[in-house]
């Protein structure tokens, strides 16, 4: 009687734990179908929903990155830091004659000039983190006067005491050197579309398979139908770790660039309905590339180590979203419309000549 109660609990335990068993099992796959319904779906969406999609992968890593830095805790750990406010220096016009243009004026003009100089945030780093005026930035940092560190500060002295001359408001000296970070980016060898000499520079940071990215093309193009060769373009690629085709895309890419053909392939790859080796395939073949050669050269070492440096450069910028663009190392940061570029080409055109 006890060994006929033994094998009947062995035997209730035993079912216990195939049900369990397969409860997981059911969960495991259920999972895995729903990740590669969401993929299958996310490659298929309009892009209106692809960014939608975006947007919360974005939420999902943010969420996952303040929890490990310790945030949505209560305590003080996850805390973000809040920048202190910008406070205007107290540079008078003798303090500040040193500045390119400041010998040539005076009265009202030397007047707007020094409220410029004190009351503008210096917005190339490191000045835009520690709050130096910008004719304090010109004073106190003798590097940013080299080219290699920050050409920016004698450009902009330059402008604020050309403008102050032609007797322009204090309101409208800020709008024209008041444009925002600037940062000394180097584009290396990344692919350029322009003249060498155009006298504005457009480096984009981008994911062949990020929608955003996808959307600031038609930015991107009309800028080219607007300025024509007043601008030039150089691609880095920053492929994120949510995209899986970003890299075998990028490589591709990098690959037709090797023949000449990176721009067409790019604007291919951004037109593309959808993301996959066969369509990537299907774009080289319809621009006639030497496919032999263009498969080599995307399995090849100095392909993955050319997208490895593009990704070093954005992470050594701290830049983990895309796209990022730096309109002669001003940053704007997303998929902006073409009148936030057009103000800063603008400007740049024109060197600040806002008129009287």
């Amino acid at each position: 009687m006890q060994e006929s109660r033994h094998n009947s609990a062995q035997s209730n335990q035993n079912s216990t734990v195939m049900v369990m068993f397969f409860a997981v099992f059911s969960l495991l796959i259920g999972g895995l179908a729903g990740y590669g319904g969401y993929r299958y779906g996310y490659d298929r969406a309009s892009l209106e929903a692809q960014i939608v999609l975006a947007q919360k992968d974005k939420e999902v890593v943010e969420a996952k990155a303040a929890a490990a830095r310790g945030g949505g805790g209560g305590g003080e750990g996850g805390a973000k830091k809040e920048k202190e406010p910008f406070a205007p220096s107290t540079l008078d016009a003798a303090a500040l004659a040193g500045l390119p243009g400041m010998d040539g004026l005076e009265g009202k003009e030397l007047e707007q000039a020094v409220y410029a100089f004190n009351n503008v945030r210096g917005a190339c780093q490191p000045c835009n983190d520690s709050n130096r005026s910008l004719g304090q930035c010109f004073l106190d940092l003798e590097k940013l006067r080299d080219a290699k560190t920050c050409a920016n500060i004698p450009k902009l002295a330059q402008r604020v005491t050309r403008l102050a001359g032609k007797g322009a408001s204090p309101d409208a000296i800020r709008d024209a050197v008041d444009l925002g970070v600037w940062i000394p980016l180097d584009p290396g060898n990344a692919p350029m579309h322009g003249p060498k000499d155009a006298p504005v520079t457009i480096i984009e940071i981008s994911d062949f398979q990020c929608p955003y990215c996808k959307k600031a093309q038609a930015t991107m193009d009309g800028l080219d139908e607007k300025y024509g060769d007043k601008i030039r373009k150089f691609f880095i690629n920053l492929p994120l770790k949510m995209h899986q085709q970003a890299i075998p895309a990028a490589k591709a890419a990098l690959a037709a660039h090797a023949q000449g053909k990176f721009w067409p392939f790019h604007h291919a790859l951004f037109a593309a309905p959808k993301m996959d080796d066969a369509e990537i395939k299907k774009i080289a073949e319809s621009l006639e590339l030497d496919m032999g050669r263009w498969e080599s050269d995307r399995a090849s070492l100095p392909i993955d180590q050319a997208v490895q440096a593009d990704m070093q450069r954005a992470e050594k910028l701290k830049i983990t979203s895309t796209p990022m663009f730096f309109v002669n190392g001003y940053k704007v940061k997303g998929a902006q419309p073409l009148d936030i570029f057009s103000k800063l080409i603008d400007i740049e055109l024109n060197d600040g000549d806002l008129g009287g």
